[in-house]
Parts: C-alpha cells; sequence; structure tokens
C-alpha cells in the first residue's frame, strides 16, 4: 500500500472518449492526485479518434499512462489495427508488455472495463497480488439476451475473482444478479455526459444566433424536435421516421432534426429526404452539436439496443424535455413519465406516435427544468464522488 492514507488507483481503460475526461479529473482531485488511467495508444490511430491522444495528456497529464505495446485484431477487417467502423467487428487484444507495465504501477486497487479485453490479464494479476479489483459495467439484461451459455459461465467465474462493479444504473443492477453476482458486490456510480461542456457553449449564443438557425429548420409555431446518433439499424431511426410521417398529418408545422451518418444514411435520405418536416443533417462535427441542443424543443431517441445512451443525459442537461425507448438502459434513472419526458417501445409505431403527440399537450419549459435537475445527480462530478465512496468503502 502507498506511504500515504490515499490509495493509488488504477483504471486500465483501453480507449475511452472525451466525455470520460471530466469523470477521471474529478476522480484524480478525489483520490488527491493517486488515480491513473492506463490506455491503449494504438486503439486511437483512426479518423474521429486521434486528437484525443493529445486531449487525454493535457487533462490528466503524468496520470495518463500511454500503453504503446498493444495490437488489436479486429474480426470485422481481418486485420491488426486496421478497425472497422463501431457498429462492425469485435477487438481482440493481443497485449504484448502489458502485464509488466501494470506491475509497475504498483497500484493498489485496479479497476478494469467488462469482462473481456484486458479484464482477463486483470484478473490473473489481481490474484497473484491479492489487490482488489472493480469492473466497470455497462450491459443489460435487454442487451445481454442472446449471450451464450459460454459467456455466461466466464462471467460468472471472473466474477470469483471480483471485489466489486461499478455500473451505470438499476438495468445493469437486474442483469448482475441475474448472472449471480451478490447484491453487496454491486456499486451505482453513473455514467455522465459532457454536460459542462455544452451548457458552456450554450451560454455563448445570443438569442439572435439561436434565433437564425432555428427558422433553418422551423418556420412555423410547430415543435422542433431533434434526434442525435448514428444512421444505423441499432438507433431505431428507420422506425421513428415511419412513425413521423403519420404524425405530420396530425401536427403538420412539426419538424424533426436529424444528426448523424451512418450505413442507413444515404438510404434514408433517398427516402424521406423530399419531406419537408424531416431534416437530415448527416454528420456534424461534436463541437457544433450543442448548437442544435440550443434550439430544438424536444430530443427524441428510439434506441433498440442501447446500455446508456449519453445523447440523452446530453440533451438533459441542455434544458430539453426527452423521449426514449424502453431498449435504453437509462431510462429508468433519466426518463420520469410526464414530469420530463416520456417513454416508448420502439417496434410499436403508435406509442412512438402517441409520444410526438404527447409533448403538445405539456409545458415544455418546466419539463426541460426537470430534465436539468435529474441529469444533475449524473454529471461527471456525482458521478466521480460515487465511485469513490464505493472504493473506499470497500476498503474497510
Amino acid at each position: 500500500m502507498n506511504t500515504s492514507n490515499t490509495p493509488k488507483i488504477l483504471y486500465a481503460n483501453p480507449v475511452f472518449l472525451d466525455y470520460r475526461l471530466p469523470f477521471y479529473k474529478y476522480l484524480n482531485e478525489l483520490f488527491q492526485g493517486n488515480f491513473y488511467v492506463l490506455y491503449s495508444v494504438n486503439r486511437y490511430h483512426r479518423p474521429g479518434f486521434e486528437h484525443l491522444l493529445f486531449k487525454i495528456q493535457d487533462v490528466m497529464g503524468n496520470n495518463a499512462i500511454p500503453y504503446e505495446g498493444e495490437l488489436v485484431y479486429d474480426t470485422f477487417t481481418k486485420k491488426i489495427n486496421e478497425f472497422a467502423p463501431e457498429q462492425g467487428g469485435k477487438k481482440i487484444p493481443i497485449a504484448k508488455g502489458l502485464f509488466s507495465l501494470i506491475r509497475k504501477q504498483k497500484a493498489d486497487i485496479i479497476i478494469s472495463e467488462g469482462f473481456f479485453q484486458w479484464t482477463p490479464l486483470l484478473v490473473l494479476y489481481t490474484f497473484f497480488t491479492r489487490k482488489p479489483l472493480y469492473i466497470g459495467y455497462e450491459r443489460t439484461m435487454h442487451t445481454e439476451r442472446n449471450a451464450g451459455w459460454i459467456k455466461v459461465l466466464h462471467r460468472k467465474l471472473t466474477d470469483y475473482f471480483v471485489t466489486g462493479y461499478l455500473v451505470n444504473g438499476s438495468e445493469t443492477v437486474k442483469y448482475l444478479k441475474s448472472i449471480g453476482v451478490n447484491d453487496e458486490k454491486i456499486h451505482i456510480g453513473g455514467m455522465n455526459a459532457d454536460s459542462e461542456g455544452l451548457v458552456s457553449a450554450i451560454a455563448q449564443m445570443t438569442d439572435k444566433d439561436k434565433k437564425k438557425l432555428k427558422k433553418e429548420y422551423q418556420q412555423t409555431q410547430g415543435l422542433l424536435f431533434l434526434f442525435s446518433g448514428q444512421m444505423v439499424e441499432r438507433k431505431g431511426v428507420k422506425y421513428l421516421l415511419q412513425a413521423w410521417v403519420e404524425h405530420v398529418k396530425s401536427y403538420p408545422d412539426d419538424n424533426l432534426m436529424l444528426l448523424g451518418d451512418g450505413y442507413l444514411y444515404d438510404s434514408l435520405r433517398l427516402q424521406y429526404g423530399n419531406i419537408s418536416s424531416i431534416h437530415l443533417l448527416g454528420k456534424v462535427n461534436y463541437a457544433q452539436v450543442y448548437k442544435y441542443y440550443s434550439i430544438a424543443d424536444v430530443f427524441i431517441m428510439p434506441t433498440i439496443e442501447d446500455n446508456w445512451s449519453l445523447v440523452v443525459p446530453e440533451a438533459m442537461a441542455c434544458g430539453l424535455p426527452v423521449a426514449t425507448s424502453i431498449y435504453n438502459g437509462c431510462y429508468p434513472e433519466l426518463v420520469k413519465k410526464d414530469l420530463n419526458g416520456m417513454v416508448f417501445d420502439t417496434f410499436n409505431m403508435h406509442t412512438i406516435i402517441d409520444t410526438l403527440a404527447s409533448f403538445h399537450k405539456h409545458d415544455l419549459k418546466a419539463m426541460g427544468e426537470e430534465s436539468k435537475k435529474i441529469e444533475a445527480n449524473f454529471s461527471a462530478k456525482q458521478c466521480a464522488q460515487r465511485v469513490y465512496e464505493a472504493v473506499i468503502k470497500g476498503l474497510k
């Protein structure tokens, strides 16, 4: 153990995006500079990721530990270190030298991500060193509904060596308990979005800027809905658009903005691009996304499979009422019916239509204020505080 009273924490996470950095920064403050993040450099050498190599070092400084020896086999491309888009292929690590690098850190507590990737190696390391091992986990009963018995058996065996699980919410709790994990091992930390950055950016916009942008997509007094995400099957966009065609028969002044691209984009644009109320904007740089949150009236995410869709708390932080599906693992914690939003079944078009219509019967400003209050409990600072308390409690 460290000579100081604060334990040294090593969070081994092969790859993560911008939104995790505030969370890690707050954890480092809570652990008084003894929190370290280990990541794989090679996983960032792809479009849209490379800027993070500089950002990680800028935010975490010497507490960011780059691992440069990893090779990753992508089952989609069938190549080493040549990655498929996010929706395709499994990433199989060939972690040469990782064990030695972890041992060199002399951490008191290890945190890993999920049951695969680096976790088997970390299980081995903590078994021999008798160090506590925590796993950050986010899967749900729905996302794991097709998990085979071999995968489940592996998770059950791994559980014997795990001190605790740091999970997003109640849907993940249900799944872990279903495979036999003791309730006392499970700690809800939560998953944070880039709330502070978005809210700060919106605050810099003038009312004139907002009105000018909104006029591009909303000429009348109807509602302006927003979707942001990949144009892929998993996000359920096609079901939303099918329901939207019916919705505007009753509410012809409403408009829908859709941000994002993906393999379905061209076909959706061909099918729906000529409908005046549908605005398929394609890929929008993340640095510009806040502008669309600032002008929307309602955010909607029709996903058919998501552990914890981060765009939902993003929209909530920006003061929007939200609607999402029962297949989104975040809905029990984040969406309170008629208070700040609505929940629907993506595969039942009538529930989407009813949900879209329902926002015409509510005080959207009041719902947006409730969204901000609920989301505040899942800020980077609050999530970090809960993880800190769980780990400290485990030492007693």
